[in-house]
């Protein structure tokens, strides 16, 4: 499945993204950045809602930790949102769950 971005803006201050299908490799990924980037700007908090997510590659998480760091570097804070068990697996793995907040529902990623 295609990777897809719907970015929900009513809050300017916390684009909330919700992620679906595959985060790999290719101009796909690139295209959502772009749009992810495009969201970010006034804000202070992201939430990445990955609850959709089906496959994740190190271009994927590569993706994560660039918007982490743009997030950081704006002085705001980056969380993700109710990953499926293998994506917390692969943070694990990767001691990307050591860098990244992650949270288990939108309500507690929206209440700090």
């Amino acid at each position: 499945m295609i990777l897809e971005a719907d970015i929900d803006r009513s809050n300017p201050a916390t684009p909330i993204v919700k992620l679906s299908g595959r985060m790999t490799l290719g101009m796909r990924l690139r295209e959502v950045e772009s749009r992810i980037d495009e969201a970010l700007e006034g804000s202070s908090k992201l939430l990445l809602d990955l609850s959709a997510i089906d496959y994740c590659d190190s271009a994927g998480l590569g993706l994560l930790m660039i918007l982490y760091g743009k997030m950081k570097t704006l002085g705001g804070q980056m969380r993700i949102v109710a990953p499926n068990p293998t994506l917390l697996a692969l943070f694990k793995t990767t001691c990307v769950d050591s860098i990244l907040t992650v949270d288990p529902d939108l309500a507690s990623a929206l209440a700090d």
